[in-house]
C-alpha cells in the first residue's frame, strides 16, 4: 500500500506497471477514480479522536518510520531505514537547540520532502511550531518574493542555493533584511561562498549555520552554533552521539587537525539498508561516512571531501572541493565542480566544469592562470577547464561527479 499526493500519482503507476506489481494506491487529494485517504477513514470501522488517541506500543530502536533514499551521487541510490527512536532523537536535538536561545519563527523551505533534509526538517519544524513556507521547487523570483513577502529569520538551504544568494544578480531586487540565521546541508559549503554571502547581504547579525549529516545519519548530526564565525566548519556533534576521524587504511584513530574518515555512532545512526544483509556500521556500532574531514582544538569539525571523490595526483589526495571554492570566488564564475580524469603517467588530473556568469566572458587560460596562483604544485587543474551550462546536481544539491566523468570521457574520445 502507497500513500502519495496527486504531484506523485502518475509517475508512481507508471513504476507499478513497470514492476508488474500490484500495489494499493491511496491519494491524500481528491482525484476522480482514486482512492484517497479519506475514503479509507470513511470506511474505517474504527472512530478516532485526537484526545484519545494512543499509538500501539512498539520498539522505537527498531520500529522503521521513514524509509528515504541516499542521494546515489557515486553509485546507485539505497534505502535507507530510519527507526521511530531516530526521528524521536533529531526532534530533541532542535528542541534543545531552541531552548538554548535559538529563536526559528518563519522559514522559507524549498527542500525536497523525499529526501532526509526536508522530509525530516519538515517533521522537526511541526515540534517547536515555526511557521514554514514550503515551495514545490527553486524557482528564483519566486522564492526572493517569499523571503520578502514572509519576512523569514530562518533559512534552510543548500550549496546551489547558497551560491546563488552569494553571486546572482536578482537578489539585489530583493529585501532580505529579516534574515537572522541560513542553515546550509547536504553538502559542504565553502568559507570562500560564506564569505560572499556576508558581504553580498550585509545584514546586521547574520549568522550562516553548517550542518553535517547523511540519509544514514537521520539528519543533522553536527550542527555549528556557536557565537565566534568560523567559515566552513559544520560544528559540534550533536548530544547522544560520538564522533572519531581515523586513517583510512589503517582505522587509527587520529587528533586535532588530522585529516582522516569520519565515523559516528549513537541514536542517529540508521537501523541499515533495505534489501541488504547487515546494519552499514562496523561491528563496534561506528558509521563509516566515506567523508574525509577533521576537528580543531574547539572540536569543532570541517568537512574537506568525499573519501571517493578525492583526485590522486602523483601519490598526492586532490579535494576537489577546495578547487571549486576558488573557482566560485572568481566573478566571471556562476558554478564550479572538479572532477579528476584518468592519465597513464599521474594516475589522475584535476579537471573543472565551469559555468560562466553574464557579463565578460572569462577564458580557459585565465581560469588555470587564477587557481594556479592560488595553489600548491599537485593542485593545478592540469586536466583543463570544460565550459558547460550547467552543473549536473541532485535535488538535495549534491554534484553528481560520475555524470561528469562520464561526460569527460566521451569529450576524451572525441
Amino acid at each position: 500500500m502507497v500513500f502519495v499526493s496527486d504531484g506523485a500519482r502518475v509517475s508512481l503507476l507508471q513504476a507499478i506497471r513497470s514492476a508488474r506489481q500490484l500495489t494499493s494506491v491511496i491519494c491524500f487529494d481528491v482525484v476522480e477514480r482514486s482512492n484517497t485517504f479519506a475514503d479509507c477513514l470513511r470506511r474505517s470501522s474504527r472512530r478516532f479522536a485526537a484526545h484519545s488517541f494512543r499509538p500501539d506500543p512498539v520498539d522505537v530502536s527498531s520500529q522503521v518510520a521513514v524509509i528515504v533514499m541516499s542521494s546515489g551521487t557515486t553509485g546507485l541510490p539505497k534505502g535507507v531505514l530510519i527507526t521511530q527512536g531516530n526521528v524521536m532523537a533529531t526532534m530533541a536535538n532542535l528542541r534543545a537547540v531552541i531552548e538554548m536561545g535559538l529563536e526559528l519563527r518563519i522559514n522559507v523551505d524549498v527542500l525536497p520532502w523525499f529526501h532526509v533534509a526536508g522530509g525530516i526538517a519538515m517533521l522537526n519544524y511541526l515540534s517547536p511550531d515555526v511557521r514554514t513556507i514550503f515551495l514545490p521547487k527553486f524557482e528564483p523570483r519566486t522564492y526572493l518574493r517569499c523571503i520578502a513577502t514572509f519576512r523569514p529569520n530562518f533559512l534552510h538551504i543548500v550549496p546551489p542555493i547558497a551560491v546563488f544568494l552569494a553571486k546572482h544578480p536578482l537578489v539585489d531586487e530583493f529585501d532580505l533584511s529579516s534574515l537572522e540565521i541560513i542553515a546550509c546541508g547536504a553538502a559542504p559549503l565553502s568559507k570562500e561562498v560564506e564569505e560572499l554571502i556576508y558581504a553580498r547581504l550585509k545584514v546586521p547579525g547574520l549568522r550562516i549555520r553548517q550542518g553535517y549529516g547523511m540519509s544514514e545519519t537521520t539528519q543533522a548530526i553536527t550542527y555549528y552554533d556557536g557565537e565566534a564565525i568560523k567559515p566552513g566548519s559544520i560544528g559540534k556533534v550533536r548530544p547522544g552521539q560520538l564522533a572519531k576521524v581515523i586513517d583510512p587504511e589503517t582505522s587509527r584513530a587520529l587528533g586535532p587537525n588530522q585529516r582522516g574518515e569520519l565515523c559516528f555512532k549513537g541514536s542517529l545512526i540508521m537501523k541499515g539498508y533495505i534489501g541488504q544483509q547487515g546494519t552499514g556500521v562496523d561491528p563496534d556500532g561506528w558509521l563509516h561516512t566515506g567523508d574525509i574531514g577533521y576537528y580543531d582544538a574547539d572540536g569543532d569539525f570541517y568537512i574537506v571531501d568525499r573519501l571517493k571523490e578525492l583526485i590522486k595526483y602523483n601519490g598526492f589526495q586532490v579535494a576537489p572541493a577546495e578547487l571549486e571554492a576558488l573557482l566560485l570566488s572568481h566573478p566571471a564564475v556562476k558554478d564550479a565542480a572538479v572532477v579528476g580524469i584518468p592519465d597513464e603517467r599521474n594516475g589522475e588530473l584535476p579537471v573543472a566544469f565551469v559555468v560562466r556568469a553574464d557579463g565578460p566572458e572569462v577564458s580557459e587560460r585565465e581560469l588555470i592562470a587564477f587557481v594556479d596562483g592560488k595553489v600548491s604544485n599537485e593542485k593545478r587543474l592540469r586536466g583543463g577547464v570544460r565550459f558547460v551550462g550547467e552543473i549536473p546536481k541532485t535535488n538535495s544539491g549534491k554534484i553528481l561527479r560520475r555524470t561528469l566523468r562520464e561526460l569527460a570521457k566521451k569529450q576524451a574520445k572525441l
